[in-house]
Formats: C-alpha cells, sequence, structure tokens
C-alpha cells in the first residue's frame, strides 16, 4: 500500500503529468504523504514536502518511496527501493527517434545518457502510453518488456476539463492578450547540434519575427516557447507582438490561452490536437533534421496535422487563413487524433489512479467515495 510517493517533473518544476497525477492522488488519497523534487522558489501545495534535487534528502526519499512517479529518467537512480513502484509517465509522443533508435546521437554525452537510461528503464514497473502506436514505439526505444497502461497522458485532462475556460481567461489575462486577438503558441523542440560558444543549446532563430509582425500585423501576439534545454533568448522578444513563455511553468495553460500551435518536430504537437485548434508546421531544416541530426519514425509529410511550411513567409500565408486551412485539413487532423491521442478524453489522471488501486496499492475506498456514503 502507498503511504509516501516521490514525484519529480524536469528535474525540479512542478508541472507535467506527475502534477495531475499527485493533485488528484492528494484529493481522493489526503493520507499518501508527498515528496516533490523542487528548484529553489518552486510553488507547491499545501502538505506537499519540496525536495532539492540530488541532495542527501532526494535520496533517502527515492530509497524509502512506495511510489515513484517521473516523466524523464532519474539520472541517479542507482538503487531502487525495496518497496517502490516505479510509474513512468515519459513526457510525450515521439516524432523524432528516442533511446535506442537514435539514429545519430549528435548531442555531446549521448553514449552516458544512453547508460543512464538503461539504467533506469531497468527499474521501471509500469509506463504510461497514450496510444497502442505510441507504445509500439516505447517498447522498441527503450528496451521496456514491462506493463505499459494505455490510458492517455494526465497532463492533458485539464485540456478537456471544466475548468479549461476559466485556465484560458487567466492566463491569457496575465499575459496581456486582448479578447479578439489571436494567440500563437511557437513551440520549436531544440536542435542537437545548435550551441553557444558556452556549449548550451540555442534555438537557431530560423523564423523571423519581425517579418512576421509586419505580414500579420498587431491582430496576432506570438507566444514564444522554446525548449527546456534551450537558453532564453530576450532578442526574441518584440514588445507588443512576441511574449517570451519559455519559463512558464505548465505548457497545457498555454494550450489553452492560444489559438493555434506552431510547431516542428516536437511532442506539443500530440498533446495539441486534444484541443481541437490548428497546427501548421515550420519545418525549416526538415532534410538536415531528418536525415543527420535526429531521425524520425514516420514520413514527415503523410504524418503531419495540418500544413507544412518552410519559410517565415509560407507561415504568414496560413497563418493568415488559418480557419479556412484548418477547415480543410479537419479529415487529416481527425485521423491523426484517431492514430495517436485515441485516450484523450479527460480522464486519463483516473485511470491511472484505477491502475494502482487494481494493483492493490491504493485503498479501493477513497475520501470521495466515503465522503458519497
Amino acid at each position: 500500500m502507498i503511504r509516501r510517493a516521490f514525484f519529480e517533473s524536469w528535474r525540479g518544476r512542478y508541472a507535467d503529468s506527475p502534477r495531475a497525477i499527485s493533485e488528484l492522488l492528494a484529493e481522493r488519497h489526503p493520507d499518501v504523504r508527498q515528496y516533490w523534487v523542487a528548484a529553489p522558489g518552486t510553488p507547491l501545495p499545501a502538505g506537499v514536502v519540496g525536495v532539492r534535487r540530488h541532495s542527501p534528502e532526494y535520496f533517502a526519499r527515492l530509497l524509502t518511496a512506495d511510489l515513484v512517479v517521473a516523466n524523464d529518467i532519474i539520472s541517479q537512480h542507482r538503487i531502487k527501493g525495496p518497496r517502490a513502484t516505479y510509474l513512468q509517465t515519459w513526457h510525450g509522443t515521439a516524432l523524432k527517434t528516442i533511446g535506442h533508435d537514435e539514429a545519430f546521437a549528435t548531442y555531446s554525452g549521448a553514449a552516458a545518457h544512453r547508460a543512464r537510461m538503461v539504467r533506469d528503464v531497468a527499474k521501471w514497473d509500469l509506463l504510461l502510453s497514450p496510444a497502442p502506436e505510441a507504445t509500439r514505439v516505447f517498447r522498441g526505444a527503450f528496451g521496456f518488456d514491462g506493463t505499459v497502461l494505455e490510458t492517455g497522458y494526465p497532463r492533458n485532462d485539464v485540456l478537456l476539463s471544466d475548468r479549461a475556460p476559466e485556465v484560458r481567461a487567466r492566463v491569457r489575462a496575465e499575459l496581456g492578450i486582448a479578447d479578439g486577438r489571436r494567440a500563437v503558441l511557437y513551440a520549436p523542440t531544440w536542435r542537437d547540434d545548435s550551441k553557444d560558444a558556452d556549449g548550451r543549446f540555442v534555438d537557431p532563430g530560423a523564423l523571423d519575427l519581425a517579418r512576421l509582425r509586419a505580414r500579420l500585423g498587431d491582430d496576432v501576439v506570438v507566444l514564444l516557447r522554446l525548449h527546456t534545454h534551450v537558453a532564453p533568448d530576450e532578442r526574441r522578444v518584440l514588445p507588443g507582438f512576441v511574449v517570451d513563455v519559455s519559463r512558464y511553468p505548465e505548457i497545457a495553460d498555454l494550450y489553452l490561452a492560444s489559438d493555434v500551435l506552431v510547431s516542428d518536430y516536437s511532442s506539443a504537437i500530440f498533446d495539441y490536437v486534444v484541443t481541437g485548434k490548428p497546427v501548421v508546421l515550420f519545418a525549416y531544416d526538415l532534410d538536415a533534421y531528418r536525415d543527420a541530426v535526429r531521425g524520425m519514425y514516420y514520413d514527415y509529410d503523410e504524418w503531419a496535422p495540418g500544413p507544412v511550411t518552410r519559410t517565415t513567409d509560407e507561415l504568414a500565408d496560413v497563418l493568415a487563413v488559418i480557419d479556412d486551412v484548418h477547415a480543410r485539413a479537419l479529415p487529416r487532423y481527425a485521423a491523426f487524433v484517431e492514430r495517436f491521442a485515441p485516450h484523450e478524453d479527460g480522464r486519463a489522471t483516473q485511470r491511472v489512479l484505477d491502475a494502482l488501486t487494481e494493483r492493490g496499492l491504493l485503498s479501493a475506498s477513497s475520501v470521495r467515495d466515503r465522503s458519497a456514503g
């Protein structure tokens, strides 16, 4: 039975699927003591104990937890606790190759990262998946032959929840987005081979934001969401047109606040389609990325749920008539959802807790059940 639960998301953020699981667990089973790996200054709910990553307490809590939940490999997970059930949520459906499937692994430290992955995967008890297609990829990429729970991603439940309109209004107000103004969320992935002189990953800056502003005018605002691996770049911010949301804690909130997603090879695409809103692909370096940097599981043009653009002007042309473009793409979009997000119905987190209950790890009688009785 779970008495102590340990959560780690993005090496210290209170976010993603672990957060969704944590919050419902606290609501239904408040007797479970929760420990969260949290960077300094990270706000946590009352009753949740923050733990600094790789501190002595971190390793003690990791070793003594009954439930370990993470959305990425735990890099220093050398010894699994004797009572631990390790639930790996992973952090997105894969278009680009991952794990053992990485064809090029051009980034520094790739071999060491793979060794850490192998060590951590050996400790997984349960792996979440959003679809049979993702399960197929995950099993090969991670070499995992254990139990996969095809629940959908808990982090996406909010996108279909009763709270979605309130979250959208709140976030738009926080970001200063006026009613009637179209918000374009630009969320590119990181490039393994794009670094600055200090060795930090940087965005190549291929999207000409000034040009985009000239083409689209002030009826549009761009929410710039660089990958967590990528160093911030204040030069990309254009007051009144580009808002940097790269460090905004929860990307699902940005999905709700925005009206269209522009991305490239990011797993954000698989999540955003849950909203039903338009997706446009900006794949300026498709040939090089596919053939020399990372490799892909699918033919990109056949896979894409929306139009594929290669230049800033092509992207501007599409965004200028996005409603018509999206209407024409709906059959393709629907097929994409059916293939990659068939279980996203707002109840993924509940299915995760149900699976833990069925395994005797949680009491079948939750606070909700007791109050209803």
